[in-house]
C-alpha cells in the first residue's frame, strides 16, 4: 500500500515538473493558420486549380490569397490560375492583366502571348496588341502572319518606318511571285463559285507574300461577307490601314458600320474618308461621302449637324465662286459642325494662312469639347492618327 502511495507520488512530480517547464510556451501559444500549417505552397496551387476545373473560381481565390501569404512573390503559375478565376467569372480585363503578369515573370509562354495580342486587337488598342505581337516576334522573328499584324498596328500608331520595315521584310519574299497572276485567278474562281470559305483561307494564307495587293484583300472581304464572318470587320481594318489615303475603303467599312447599327462608330470613318478626300483627292466627287455623313447625323439624332451637311454640300461643290465672307457667314451658322471646320481649312490653306491658322485652333477646340461623346479619341485603330489638315 505504501509502494503503490509512492509510485503515485512520484508520477504527479513528474507531470508537474513537465508542465512548469512548458509554462512559458502554454502561457503564450502562437495561434496556426491551420492552412499554413498544413498545406505548402504546391498544394495550394493544386487547389485552386481543382477549383476552377469544377467551376467555382470564386472559391479558387481562397486558396490563392493563401498561397501568396505563403509566398508574397509567387511564380507564373499563381497568376495564370489567377487569370483563368476570373475568365470564368466573366471578369475578362482582370484576367488579362493577371495573364501579363505572368508573361512579366515567364516571357517563352508563347501561345498566352499571341493570346493576349489577339484580344487587344480585337478590342482595336493597337498599342498593347503590337507589344505583345513584337514580344512574341522577338522569339520568332519569322513567323509571318505575326509580320504582317505587326506591319498594320505599326501603321494604325502612325510608326509608317516601322510599318515600310515589316511590309519589306513580307516583300522580300518571294515564293509565290510567279504564282500571282494564277493565284488571283483561282480566288476569284471561288468567290464566282461562292466557295467562301476556300476564297477566305486562300486570301489569308497568301496576303503575307502579297500584303500590297489590293486583289487580296478584295477577295478577303468578298469571302468573309459571303460567309457572314465575324472576322469581316477585321478585314475591313486591315484593308483601310493598308490603303489609308483612299477614301473608298473607309466609306466602305463606314457602311458596314451602318450595316451593324453602329452609327458612331460609322460617322468616323465617313469623317476620315472626308478627310482623305480633302487631303489626298480634293477634285473628286464628295457628294457620296458627305451624304454618308449627313445620314449618320440623321442616324443619331443629330439634326443641326444634319442641316450643315446640307448647306457644306452646296458649298463644296460652288468652292470656286464661293466667297470668303459666305463661308464665314455658314460656319457662324453651324459652328460647331466639324465638316465645316475642316472645309474651311482647306479652303483658306489656297487663300488666307492666317485663316487657315485661325480655323485649324478652331477644330482643336471644338475636338476637346465633344471627344468623350464624339469617339474622336476613342475610335479604335485609327485613334492614334491626325485627322486636321
Amino acid at each position: 500500500m505504501i509502494l503503490r502511495s509512492r509510485r503515485i507520488w512520484q508520477f504527479s512530480v513528474l507531470v508537474t515538473s513537465l508542465f512548469l517547464s512548458l509554462y512559458p510556451i502554454l502561457a503564450e501559444p502562437e495561434v496556426l493558420n491551420p492552412v499554413k500549417a498544413f498545406y505548402s505552397y504546391e498544394d495550394l496551387l493544386r487547389m485552386a486549380e481543382d477549383k476552377i476545373i469544377q467551376e467555382t473560381p470564386a472559391k479558387a481565390f481562397d486558396f490563392l490569397i493563401k498561397a501568396k501569404e505563403l509566398n508574397p512573390e509567387p511564380d507564373y503559375r499563381y497568376y495564370n490560375l489567377s487569370a483563368q478565376a476570373h475568365m470564368k467569372l466573366g471578369q475578362i480585363f482582370d484576367g488579362i492583366h493577371a495573364y501579363e503578369e505572368s508573361i512579366k515573370l515567364k516571357k517563352d509562354q508563347l501561345d498566352l502571348v499571341l493570346y493576349i495580342a489577339d484580344f487587344y486587337e480585337k478590342e482595336k488598342k493597337p498599342r498593347e496588341s503590337l507589344f505583345y505581337t513584337k514580344l512574341y516576334l522577338e522569339q520568332k522573328p519569322k513567323a509571318k502572319y505575326r509580320l504582317y499584324l505587326a506591319a498594320i498596328l505599326s501603321r494604325q500608331l502612325g510608326m509608317e518606318s516601322d510599318y515600310e520595315m515589316y511590309m519589306q521584310t513580307l516583300e522580300s519574299d518571294k515564293t509565290f511571285v510567279s504564282e500571282k497572276d494564277a493565284l488571283q485567278t483561282s480566288l476569284f474562281k471561288n468567290i464566282k463559285n461562292r466557295k467562301w470559305k476556300e476564297a477566305d483561307d486562300l486570301s489569308l494564307r497568301y496576303l503575307v507574300y502579297f500584303p500590297r495587293e489590293e486583289g487580296m484583300y478584295e477577295t478577303l472581304i468578298l469571302a468573309r461577307r459571303g460567309r457572314n464572318s465575324d472576322l469581316l470587320e477585321q478585314a475591313y481594318i486591315w484593308t483601310t490601314t493598308v490603303f489609308l489615303k483612299e477614301t473608298r475603303y473607309f466609306t466602305r467599312y463606314g457602311v458596314y458600320l451602318q450595316e451593324k447599327l453602329r452609327y458612331l462608330e460609322a460617322l468616323t470613318l465617313f469623317r476620315r474618308g472626308f478627310y482623305n478626300l480633302l487631303k489626298y483627292d480634293p477634285n473628286s466627287d464628295a457628294k457620296e461621302i458627305l451624304f454618308l455623313i449627313r445620314q449618320s447625323y440623321a442616324n443619331l439624332g443629330k439634326d443641326r449637324d444634319t442641316l450643315a451637311i446640307d448647306s457644306l454640300v452646296k458649298d463644296f461643290l460652288n468652292q470656286k465662286s464661293l466667297t470668303a465672307n459666305e463661308l464665314e457667314n455658314h460656319i457662324a451658322t453651324y459652328r460647331k459642325n466639324r465638316e465645316y471646320l475642316l472645309f474651311a481649312i482647306y479652303w483658306f490653306s489656297s487663300r488666307d494662312e492666317s485663316k487657315t491658322i485661325e480655323y485649324r485652333k478652331k477644330l482643336r477646340e471644338r475636338d476637346l469639347e465633344f471627344e468623350e461623346s464624339e469617339f474622336l479619341r476613342v475610335m479604335g485603330p485609327f485613334a492614334a492618327l491626325p485627322q486636321d489638315l
